[in-house]
């Protein structure tokens, strides 16, 4: 079972690099160079280089630290990357010991320096494989493929293993007293913590993880974590808190990112639209991939304060491998991409695609026909309408191909007012129907609105998505009209419900009808 375990961690090893974005090493495209000075990521392919010197072993640590020494001046020139304690290859080569005069194969990062040292990822140790020689290229903190939730759902308990010999901590858990990791704990992206004050266990703690597991790399088991010690750590039936998609500076196909909470919405990229500078900027050059997220928000997050006529928001990100925005603003983290204050150029020109429902403009009582995309201009601290937007209302879609990409969007349409000619607002609704609930996605609060034919006996509840009724809002006769309901997002307790999706179900008389809502704090 030992040597089973060791085989199918080496093999994840030499994997791990780039999935998860342990390291944020050298750009493959023109700036490696050994990495030095480069504020990039880990390559899609992999230069390596051998160096001759004596070892220096830092045992200062709970788990010994390795350098190199290689012009014999008793400094450390390179910090030796084995990978966890625990690992060693099956064919004998073991970690140098002080002093010992060695010979390593590796490739070189400055972006992993500790103490001002560059680190080296090792491949071989005197001549013997340390690991392969493999880089991924992905920078893992992502919402693509391999965080898809297709895998089971498992609770299990053990012993957390912490491996910090790389740039950020990675988490592991041993579940059969065996010293060895049974699981990988997919925490998300170092950055990420939740809300509630629950933080990523230490080294040596004992814990039950509920979570999902994911069969890849290389049969190397990982457990996406979603609660620990019975807390949430994310959502177990919504998308995780930093879901996105990476994108290739030089894709060679369009690229697409939906929006994380509503697939109906998404960004068209064209083809290499990260080839080169941005908006004709000499010098701007994209990072080897960005990361892009497109959340649907609640109105009244959007800057600006409440705006009546904004009944769906929009949310856009563009962030490089280390997790900076580059859409400009106060955080820059250091890097000039070309982002502007809330906004930025491409040099092609992209596709937005916006969906919305006739149950947004009736609960709010809005006009479709005067319907236009807003977006934030932070500049001017003010909300400027897309003038090349188009709007169908038999589709009812809003689109707009622009090569400017704005951090805030919204959809926005006036109230109706009340013609000579129109119905009037009493008029009696000629079939029952379940409007749904405006705002949608909301936070805390919001309405619900349906109409009945004739009067019935009424029962409004509330349900999560396993069936189980958190809240009865309506259980009484109502008469024939239009209704609305305001819903606080709390259960029959009073306790305020977490983020996910709820099902509101609608019974008048011998007729019933459900709908999706999503609860987005």
């Amino acid at each position: 079972m030992r040597g089973a375990k060791l085989t199918l961690v080496s093999s994840f090893l030499a994997m791990s690099f780039g999935m998860f974005g342990f390291a944020t090493m050298a750009n493959a495209q023109g700036d490696w160079h050994h990495g030095r000075g480069h504020n990039s990521s880990w390559p899609d392919s992999l230069q390596t280089e051998t160096f001759t010197g004596t070892a220096i072993v830092d045992s200062s640590f709970y788990h010994p630290q390795y350098f190199l020494d290689v012009n014999g001046d008793d400094v450390a020139d390179y910090r030796l990357m084995f990978g966890p304690w625990w690992y060693t290859p099956e064919n004998g080569a073991t970690r140098p010991q002080q002093g010992e005069s060695v010979t390593v194969t590796g490739a070189v990062t400055g972006d992993m320096m500790y103490q001002g040292v560059p680190g080296v990822v090792v491949f071989e140790l005197n001549g013997l494989k340390w690991r392969d020689p493999i880089a991924v290229g992905g920078h893992g903190w992502n919402m693509g493929d391999f965080w898809d939730m297709n895998g089971d759902t498992l609770t299990t308990t053990g012993t957390v293993f912490v491996d910090t010999t790389y740039f950020y901590p990675v988490y592991f858990l041993d579940t059969d007293a065996d010293s060895l990791p049974d699981y990988m704990l997919g925490f998300g992206p170092p950055w990420y913590e939740p809300g509630n004050g629950v933080t990523r266990p230490a080294d040596g703690e004992v814990v039950t993880i509920f979570g999902r597991t994911w069969n890849g790399m290389m049969g190397f088991a990982m457990l996406m974590v979603y609660e620990i010690n019975g807390q949430e750590w994310q959502p177990d039936n919504q998308p995780a808190p930093w879901a996105g998609s990476w994108m290739h500076r030089n894709h060679a196909d369009s690229a697409y990112v939906y929006c994380a909470n509503d697939s109906s919405n998404w960004i068209g990229f064209a083809p290499g639209h990260m080839g080169r500078g941005m908006g004709g900027m000499h010098g701007m050059r994209w990072p080897d991939s960005a990361f892009v997220q497109f959340w649907q928000v609640f109105p009244d997050s959007l800057p600006g304060g409440h705006n009546p006529g904004h009944f769906m928001g929009f949310y856009v990100d563009v962030q490089d491998p280390q997790g900076n925005t580059m859409m400009g603003g106060s955080q820059w983290g250091g890097n000039d991409w070309g982002g502007h204050h809330g906004w930025m150029n491409f040099e092609k020109e992209h596709q937005l695609h916006f969906q919305y429902r006739d149950e947004d403009l009736q609960a709010g009582n809005l006009d479709e026909n005067s319907m236009v995309l807003r977006y934030w201009d932070a500049s001017q601290n003010s909300w400027q309408v897309a003038q090349n937007a188009t709007v169908d209302p038999v589709s009812n879609t809003v689109t707009l191909s622009s090569n400017q990409l704005n951090t805030y969007y919204a959809l926005s349409a006036p109230a109706l007012t009340t013609g000579i000619d129109d119905a009037p607002a009493s008029a009696t609704p000629q079939e029952f129907r379940l409007l749904g609930n405006y705002p949608n996605p909301f936070n805390p609060e919001t309405t619900i609105a349906f109409e009945l034919a004739q009067s019935s006996p009424v029962r409004l509840e509330i349900y999560n998505v396993v069936g189980q009724r958190l809240v009865l809002l309506i259980d009484e006769v109502r008469e024939a009209g239009s209704h609305r309901i305001v819903w606080n997002g709390r259960d029959a307790q009073g306790r305020q419900l977490p983020t996910g999706i709820y099902l509101l179900k609608l019974q008048a008389g011998t007729q019933t009808a459900i709908r999706r809502m999503t609860l987005l704090k």
